[in-house]
């Protein structure tokens, strides 16, 4: 049965790719961000433009994805608490009749120095980063509130990558440089990556679940991966010609980027970028395949010529610029 669905951050990666599959099933959509739709949008979607930093009108909708979000290591704590907090507490206060809400949380609320991370781990809001501890309040916030009779479900992906990513990819295919992958240290560790398809899988997992109560759940993909080899495979198809790496010392480069985030100065070269791809993070996923038989469609290795023909349609100079309007261009 098909239920009518609220999707925030609808011209974002995650919001258009939510939007799309949720259309592709039949459901209701309405849509909202605060940009101008673009025309491919109002084909599958209602869509109502909205600033979530802003009190919003009551919506009607039966479950709510909440996918809007500042994700920025290098943003300001007050504008990050503006969209991250503010927002997700007008979206909440919006929706108070919806039974569902699904928030798109983030891998970032957990300790980095720990290489495997598991829903319930303590968590010390001290050690991360300012986005990190935006998304981590939120959730909070948001178990904090009444859910007596109505379901929220928390998912914190890691690492979301697919056709029409602005975030991750083009940081990578900014490594390459005079044909060779200009890497921090060997990248030679272990993570969780999550395909975009894997998490609107687990979203219609959590809509077709649906019981009162409170659940957090990771979402990746079934395996973790090396990403030196992630890295090498995804940018020497998108170039179309094997890359060499040649890395750098991890060390100097730690250095200087803890001196430009102190300095104000980082963008997208932050702390957190680089531990990224220097050190090991991986989520345990046990939870959700237990109790959503949720077990994960997309893959890496699978994806990666759908990732390279779309930047290489795309234009890769405006993938690596990160045009907004990317999500809507696949």
């Amino acid at each position: 049965m098909s239920k009518s669905i609220f999707i925030t951050g609808a011209t974002g990666f995650v919001g258009a790719a939510m939007v799309r599959h949720f259309a592709a099933l039949g459901h209701p959509v309405l849509a909202t961000s605060r940009s101008t739709a673009p025309s491919r949008l109002l084909d599958v979607a209602q869509y109502h433009r909205a600033d979530l930093t802003r009190p919003l009108a009551p919506i009607s909708a039966e479950v709510v994805v909440h996918a809007a979000a500042l994700a920025s290591d290098a943003a300001a704590w007050t504008d990050l608490a503006r969209a991250n907090l503010d927002g997700t507490r007008h979206v909440y206060e919006a929706t108070r009749n919806s039974p569902c809400f699904v928030y798109i949380s983030s891998s970032s609320v957990y300790d980095p120095r720990r290489a495997m991370h598991t829903e319930d781990e303590p968590i010390e809001t001290s050690l991360l980063s300012p986005y990190g501890r935006s998304k981590y309040l939120a959730e909070q916030w948001l178990l904090e509130q009444d859910w007596t009779g109505r379901s929220l479900y928390i998912l914190r992906p890691r690492a979301i990558y697919g056709p029409g990513d602005r975030v991750l990819l083009p940081r990578l295919m900014r490594l390459v440089r005079g044909g060779r992958i200009v890497s921090p240290g060997s990248m030679a560790v272990q993570s969780s990556l999550t395909h975009v398809g894997n998490l609107c899988q687990a979203v219609t997992a959590c809509e077709q679940h649906h019981q009162p109560g409170t659940w957090i759940f990771n979402v990746a993909d079934a395996q973790p991966y090396a990403m030196n080899a992630v890295v090498h495979r995804l940018l020497s198809d998108i170039y179309g010609q094997p890359l060499d790496f040649l890395p750098l010392p991890l060390g100097p480069l730690r250095a200087v980027a803890r001196v430009l985030y102190t300095l104000g100065l980082a963008r997208q070269f932050t702390p957190q970028s680089l531990a990224a791809v220097s050190a090991d993070s991986m989520l345990n996923t046990q939870k959700i395949r237990e109790m959503m038989d949720f077990e994960p469609h997309f893959d890496f290795w699978n994806s990666t010529g759908e990732i390279a023909n779309w930047a290489k349609t795309v234009g890769i100079e405006r993938v690596k610029n990160a045009d907004s309007d990317l999500c809507w261009s696949c």
